[in-house]
């Protein structure tokens, strides 16, 4: 069940709430009718943002390298109807728009809802960087496993155990 189509959005962004270590995710989007805020994972935000850039480039396109930070922020309110558990794409080559679709997370014996976004090449492209630069605003990595650090460092696995790793 298609709970929102937004077939030209003025504003599609990714965002979050908290602080390093404790952030929650948001994709939201808006146009004449509507204003659609989902939560979702930090790792579904990657994944997205990468297959958008996957998508761009059969399009022969990157990421943008410069835009309107300010401009990606979430805008109020920030009250997600659900929370995502399915994300698919689609390109669609005679309007040159990828198509991003988000599907609530449900139980198995119920029907989703469904927000669909269509994206122009511009609005994909700011999407995709954006989307990268606040997945890497997260906690510092490990050198060694690639685990998130805590503020005081943190035992590492790749050191057997012998020893607190510290930035």
């Amino acid at each position: 069940m298609i709970l929102a189509e937004l077939t030209d959005p003025f504003h599609v962004t990714a965002g979050y709430t908290g602080q390093a270590g404790d952030r929650t995710f948001y994709l939201q989007a808006e146009d004449e009718d509507h204003h659609v805020t989902v939560k979702l994972e930090k790792l579904q935000v990657d994944a997205l943002a990468h297959v958008l850039v996957d998508l761009l480039a059969t399009l022969d396109d990157e990421p943008a390298t410069d835009w309107d930070r300010d401009a990606m922020a979430l805008r109020l309110p920030v009250e997600p109807v659900w929370t995502v558990g399915e994300i698919r794409t689609a390109v669609d080559d005679r309007a040159q728009s990828i198509i991003v679709e988000v599907a609530e997370l449900a139980p198995e014996d119920e029907e989703p809802e469904v927000v669909r976004v269509w994206l122009d090449r511009d609005l994909t492209r700011r999407l995709a960087a954006h989307a990268i630069e606040i997945v890497a605003e997260g906690r510092p990595r490990c050198h060694l496993c690639g685990r998130p650090e805590e503020e005081g460092g943190h035992v590492c696995p790749a050191t057997n155990g012998h020893g607190r790793l510290s930035r």
